[in-house]
């Protein structure tokens, strides 16, 4: 009697719990943040920017429409990707590829690589991809940058790719780990124009004190996925490198003026933890 009960209990605690991760991990949700700064020129006061991030091929539902129908819904005045966009493990690289001819529809879409694009594609497979993204309208913005105007007005947009080296515990990174430095951002960008709005996109967020230290307005990343496994009051436990509670895991930080939105992301396995589509609104006041 009693292990009937423990088996009916068992079977209405899966019951209940595996179509809720089903659909935890099937359904977007949007998640809105209003970010300002004085040195925001009026003309670009109100630009909207949705940010993808770690989508690792995962396809939602047919043609991707429950991730596209939201996006459109924001009306974004240009598309962000931070990586890890492509994964090793999923075969679907035509459907990006598709996703992203569907995005440029939308708004601009700019885009860097992360750890994933950069040691799961051999050099061949990335420059394919990229020219034909590139085709489609997408700009890849790896350790380069964009400026983008308004009548007399502009900001500028850039992109951070760094090297296995940085990526702290990750599979082949777990050797000869190298800390990013803000000599290695100047080295990889240059020197910040002090008096221009600057978003940066970068794949890891975990290196925001850096991306502050040179000087960006607002940083875009995800890599970390929320934590992987969301609990109430202390959210995301664990971030790709296998450490216990990130420091930049989802959300909103800041440092100083500097800014950061860190990703959940939108592909693989989360617990409690639904794939996110950011949308970021500029404001000066």
């Amino acid at each position: 009697m009693i292990r009937r009960a423990s088996m009916l209990t068992a079977s209405f605690f899966l019951g209940g719990t595996i179509p809720s991760l089903y659909r935890g991990m099937s359904c977007p949700q949007v998640s809105r943040y209003r970010v300002t700064s004085p040195l925001l020129p009026e003309s670009f006061d109100g630009m909207k920017i949705v940010h993808l991030s770690d989508l690792h091929n995962k396809v939602f539902g047919k043609d991707n429409a429950p991730l596209l129908l939201p996006i459109a819904k924001e009306k974004p005045d240009i598309i962000v990707m931070t990586g890890d966009m492509i994964s090793h493990d999923a075969p679907n690289t035509e459907q990006f590829i598709r996703l992203v001819q569907d995005l440029a529809c939308i708004a601009p879409v700019y885009y860097v690589n992360g750890n994933h694009e950069l040691s799961d594609l051999d050099d061949a497979e990335l420059e394919q991809i990229t020219d034909t993204l590139e085709n489609y309208g997408a700009v890849c913005l790896d350790n380069d940058g964009v400026d983008m105007i308004r009548g007399k007005s502009r900001i500028h947009l850039c992109g951070l790719c760094y090297t296995a080296e940085y990526y702290r515990g990750v599979r082949e990174y777990k050797r000869g780990w190298k800390e990013f430095m803000l000599a290695d951002m100047i080295n990889f960008l240059g020197t910040k124009e002090p008096d221009v709005y600057t978003i940066l996109l970068a794949h890891n967020p975990l290196d925001f004190d850096v991306h502050a230290e040179w000087g960006a307005d607002l940083s875009l990343g995800g890599h970390v996925h929320g934590g992987l496994i969301r609990l109430p009051f202390i959210h995301g436990i664990l971030s790709p490198e296998r450490r216990l509670m990130p420091r930049y895991k989802e959300g909103v930080y800041r440092i100083g003026t500097s800014f950061l939105i860190a990703s959940r992301g939108l592909g693989r396995f989360r617990i409690h933890n639904p794939p996110e589509i950011v949308s970021v609104t500029l404001c000066r006041t």
